[in-house]
């Protein structure tokens, strides 16, 4: 699997098929942290979701790639939008629409539409 970082908030997932985990960054102003981490896990389970329809509908993988581009709002300073592009070259005209509403099928997916409760608390030690 390869991540490439485009630049701040905009990366893309790529090489579904390869063993390990590449990352590489395309400038000098992007860097893998905990928000590029947050947007791959999303772009990881809702590619993961059309590796499984793929498979129902006898339909290639080459060249599927997901790219993410987020920005961030404020009060309280979060991402407050995410744009998933999916490009899939082996992907029937016919069955975009279908492949879109089994993307939004991803675990992650659902939990930023209903999100959990968070529980925060500081332990003592051990």
């Amino acid at each position: 699997m390869r991540i490439t970082l485009h630049g701040p908030q905009d990366l893309t997932l790529s090489a579904l098929a390869e063993e390990g985990l590449q990352v590489a960054a395309e400038r000098d102003d992007a860097h893998f942290s905990a928000m590029e981490m947050f947007n791959t896990s999303l772009a990881l389970c809702t590619a993961s979701v059309l590796m499984s329809y793929a498979e129902r509908i006898d339909t290639g993988l080459n060249g599927l790639t997901v790219r993410m581009r987020w920005e961030y709002h404020e009060d309280p300073y979060r991402i407050g939008r995410i744009a998933m592009d999916i490009r899939w070259p082996d992907l029937p005209e016919s069955r975009r629409k279908a492949a879109e509403r089994a993307a939004e099928q991803c675990t992650l997916h659902h939990t930023l539409e209903v999100p959990p409760e968070v529980v925060t608390q500081v332990v003592d030690p051990e």
